[in-house]
Order: C-alpha cells, then structure tokens, then sequence
C-alpha cells in the first residue's frame, strides 16, 4: 500500500488553501466548524485516519442536528478535511466540538477548529498531550516526547479504534441475524426453532462474550499475523463462548469466519491488498491439514459430517473465497430497496444453495433435499408471498428437527459485508 509523505511546504500550502475555502464560506454568514486531524509524522493519510475521520464526520453531523447550511468533504494527501457551516450560537458550536474531541480515546486526534464573526474560538480548557496529562502545547513547544513517541502513540489510538469500530461491527451483524425474523428452524424472536436447549437470551449473551475476540483478530491482521496466531486465539475464544453459554455451540463456527474476514481488513487497511483476498489467504494456509485432520480424526459433527459426506462447511466456504457470503451480502443490498425486512428473503436464497452441515447432521442428504428444494420454492414467489411461507416452513423445519446453522452464519457475514463496505467506501485512494 503506497503511503504518501508530506512535505513542509506542501502542509504550508494547504493552510493557505484552507484559509481560503474558509473565508469564502464565511461569507454565507453563520459559524463555520473546520474539521481536520492532529497526525504527526510526514504520512498524513491512511486508511486509519481516514476511518477516524469518518466517525468525527458523523458525530458533527449528528451534534449539529440538522441545522448545517452547508457541508464540505475534502480527501487530500496532506489529510482530510470537512467543512461545516451553520447558523447555531457559536458557544453552542463550540461546547458540541469540544464533547466531540473529548468524546473516546482517538477522538484526540481531532482538530475542530470553530470560526465565528470575531473569528477562531478558544477552548474552555486547553489539550492534554496524547503521552502524559501535561498541556499539549506545553510538550509540543518544549518537544517532551520526541516525535517518534507522539507517532508511536498516534498510530496506537487509530489502530485501537478500527478495533473497536470492526468489533463493534461484528457483534451487531450476529444480532442482526439473531433478530431476524422468521427463520426456519432457528433460533430467532418468534421461537427457539429445532433447539430445545437455545434461546435468544443465551445468543445474546455469547455474542458479548466474543466482541474481545473480534478486536484481537483485527489486531492480528494489522500486525501481520498468520493463520497459526488467529487459530490459537479462536480456540481460547471457543472456551469462553462454552463459559458464556454453559456448554452450547452458540457461534463455532461464526468464530472462524468472521475471525478471518476481520484479520483480512486488519490487514488490507495497515499493509494494502483486497480484504476478502487477504482473508481468503489465510484460510488456505492450513485448510489441507483441517480437513485431514477432519477426515481421519471425525470428532466434532462438523468433522464427522465431512468424513460422511465430503462437506466442508466453513472451512471450504471460506477457502473458495466466501462465495456464497458474497453473493448474501449482493442479495441483501438488493433486497433492501425492495422491502424493510431483506434478511428473511436473504436467508431463504441462501438456504436454497448451500450445503449446510448442520443440516446434513441432522438429516442426512434427505433432509438437505428437503430444506433446498423448499427454499427454492419460495425463493420463487412473488416477495410480498414468501414471508408467510418462511412461517410456514419453520413448523416444516421444527417438526424434522433440522437447523441450518451454517445458513446463519453465512447471513451474519452477510450483514457484515455490508457494514464494511459503508464503512471502506472512502478508505482506500
């Protein structure tokens, strides 16, 4: 990933541009907020910055609640810049800014700069330094720290957020799915499907318990690591989810799954590549020893279901490139202009394709005809019709007491895929 380094008369230069764009909106009359971010260093630019900038965006908008005139988003090398005009008191303006930049750790890195009638409002209290509790003017002027510790600190609080946000990210696309409602077979807010010992209580509660694991994947993929590090860290996260869940396969195999897409954004986002190409690399590394391992050692149902049947459930998902998560995700944006409640239609696609492990444990090749054929059915009645019949074959899936588990997971991926790609859309230039 190339990475542009800044020159001092370049930065000199975008300040002049900058008190330009400034003065001629000015003129409109109003307070104007100009927003850019405090990054040391020669490279004012990243994937990362441009994350943080992002949320500092959203939470200015959200805190002048409506009342901008006018909006202004500029992507340079020398670092982003966003322009807010807006005709709110300017002590008002000004307490908004400064709860934005004291609002989480990163949000330090923000420079909001408020210009009213009589020019550039002060802070009611001066910054700290990002390394001791001293005012940052004072370390700046007296260069305390040395730059090489203030860019070691930077680069800690972006990183430390894109964690947090991807975390985030993946803990609410496995509500998303838990939420999604009817499911045939599943656990959703209807009824617990084909599970006696689920419900949505213990979901809910096994996905908090994996949110530290999700931010120690894209921790790994930022730093390098390789698929022998994300495993070892999967596992322990598998014993907590059984502490969280007292023993129930809750979210196995979201665990390896959405694990490796995030340490594949970790990665596309500190060193460059395609996030899904990345992920896909990992899951190679080691997917030949799996599933031989599956084959001559049939443990768990996964395993055992492979040596049965040749099904390779997510392991082979993601090693050919996550191709049906891929498709779920197209579908799910496409649905989404059609109707309030895309993820049952998804869910239905999804389950009319894939091999779903869970329910070839459950029911053997008869019991995949089953599930696939009937969500083909449905899949092809008009939209509005195949709600009522995704009921219908819940009772169908509970009676034959399949759950396609597999079917979820790919949905919960799904709904990821499409909060990254809100989230990427201006990252990568």
């Amino acid at each position: 990933m190339k990475k542009y380094h800044v020159s001092l008369n370049e930065m000199l230069l975008v300040r002049e541009i900058r008190a330009n764009i400034q003065r001629q909106l000015l003129r409109e009359g109003g307070r104007l907020v100009c927003f850019t971010m405090n990054i040391p260093g020669e490279i004012k630019r990243t994937p990362l910055v441009r994350m943080l900038f992002d949320r500092g965006m959203a939470e200015l908008n959200a805190g002048l609640d409506g009342q901008i005139k006018y909006t202004l988003t500029i992507d340079r090398t020398t670092g982003p810049e966003g322009y807010l005009l807006t005709d709110m008191p300017d002590e008002q303006v000004k307490n908004i800014t400064q709860c934005i930049e004291e609002k989480f750790p990163a949000a330090r890195l923000f420079d909001m700069d408020v210009i009213g009638d009589k020019g550039k409002l002060s802070r009611a209290n001066r910054r700290k330094c990002l390394i001791c509790s001293r005012p940052a003017v004072e370390c700046a002027r007296s260069r305390a720290h040395g730059e090489a510790a203030v860019i070691r600190m930077t680069e800690k609080l972006l990183r430390g957020y894109a964690e947090e946000m991807l975390s985030e990210a993946a803990y609410m696309s496995l509500l998303d799915e838990l939420y999604t409602t009817p499911k045939p077979g599943l656990v959703d807010k209807n009824n617990n499907g084909a599970h006696s010992d689920m419900n949505v209580p213990l979901f809910e509660k096994s996905a908090e318990a994996l949110k530290p694991y999700f931010r120690q994947a894209v921790r790994i993929g930022m730093s390098g690591g390789g698929m022998r590090t994300l495993r070892e860290v999967g596992m322990r996260c598998e014993k907590t989810m059984f502490i969280a869940t007292s023993g129930i396969n809750t979210h196995k195999g979201i665990i390896y799954s959405m694990g490796l897409l995030l340490a594949g954004i970790g990665r596309s986002i500190t060193e460059g590549g395609e996030w899904i190409e990345n992920a896909v690399a990992l899951a190679r590394a080691d997917i030949e020893t799996r599933l031989k391992n599956a084959g001559e050692h049939p443990l768990t149902n996964g395993n055992k279901v492979y040596a049965a049947y040749g099904a390779k459930g997510a392991v082979g998902e993601a090693a050919e490139g996550f191709k049906t998560a891929l498709f779920a995700a197209d579908r799910l944006r496409d649905y989404s202009e059609l109707t309030d409640t895309p993820g049952i239609l998804v869910l239905c696609d999804i389950m009319g394709i894939l091999e779903d492990t869970n329910i070839l444990h459950r029911g053997g090749k008869p019991g995949l005809e089953f599930v696939q054929n009937r969500a083909k059915e449905i899949g092809m009645l008009p939209i509005k019709q195949r709600k009522d019949e995704l009921y219908k074959m819940d009772k169908e899936m509970i009676e034959r007491n399949l759950s396609p588990g597999g079917c979820a997971d790919i949905l919960a991926l799904a709904y990821f895929m499409a909060k990254w790609e809100k989230i990427s859309e201006d990252l990568f230039v």
